[in-house]
């Protein structure tokens, strides 16, 4: 688990961190473990990959990625929303639940998928 004070050191100066730094302790923590919870079902990580930098960069920017992320567009995505119109506008939304700078630190510690292994 990542250290909320921790994670305020590397979010504080972040591009776009008003969320965080508006949370309360326990919403920062929220964001952290549900960020983590993410990645760590999404992704196959190598033997020692949760004790690098690495690691924790991706936890961090996944977890401001969250608070930062409309709830209502997941929302809809979770209903399996793909595309809609208003007003002659059409909108189409691809699922962007992983940050995609926290995929960029997660390169070089998970395991590749080869193939349909049954």
């Amino acid at each position: 688990m990542i250290e909320t004070n921790k994670a305020h050191t590397y979010l504080e100066n972040h591009l776009f961190n008003e969320k965080w730094i508006d949370a309360f302790e326990e919403k920062r923590q929220s964001a952290l473990n549900t960020a983590e919870s993410i990645l760590q079902s999404h992704f196959n990580f190598r033997d020692g990959a949760k004790e690098t930098d690495n690691y924790f960069h991706a936890v961090c920017e996944q977890a401001i990625h969250l608070l930062n992320y409309a709830p209502e567009r997941y929302q809809l995505q979770q209903e399996g929303v793909g595309y809609y119109a208003v007003d002659g506008i059409t909108f189409t939304m691809k699922n962007n639940l992983i940050s995609p700078v926290a995929r960029g630190f997660l390169k070089s510690i998970i395991k590749l998928r080869v193939g349909d292994a049954k």
